[in-house]
């Protein structure tokens, strides 16, 4: 129990790095690491002004998904941002997963059961304001 504990801590680490890396993509880009990236396919997964644009056809959004699902839930292998952020959060869901199994007194073997249920929860609750709520 006391490992499951102590895998907080890094936990946080690995969402706070990841939280730093969308941050940077997004707001510095030309000044960050990533900029000097020389292959054009990786600098575009990387740099949010055209990262985006990845989860459309020939990056185009006239030209509709890229895949099935590149716009909903497969959308964090198509840009650098979404892919942190899915670190970010699943980071995010493991720690309340964690802290549930100690303080609950369940088996650890529900963690897994436990944060797929947060991401579809989740999931769920911003497709329907993303897509539908707050749409006029």
């Amino acid at each position: 129990m006391v490992l499951i504990g102590l895998s907080i801590p890094i936990l946080l680490l690995i969402s706070s790095i990841a939280k730093a890396v969308m941050d940077v993509v997004d707001f510095k880009f030309e000044s960050s690491i990533f900029a000097n990236i020389k292959s054009e396919k990786w600098r575009y997964w990387f740099c949010q002004d055209q990262g985006w644009k990845n989860k459309y056809k020939d990056r185009d959004p006239e030209k509709g998904p890229a895949f099935l699902g590149s716009t909903t839930v497969f959308v964090w292998v198509t840009d650098a941002w979404h892919f942190f952020q899915m670190i970010q959060l699943t980071c995010y869901d493991l720690c309340i997963a964690i802290c549930f199994v100690i303080f609950v007194g369940i088996s650890f073997w529900y963690i897994p059961l436990i944060v797929i249920l947060f991401k579809i929860w989740k999931g769920l609750i911003f497709e329907a304001f993303w897509s539908e709520v707050f749409i006029k």
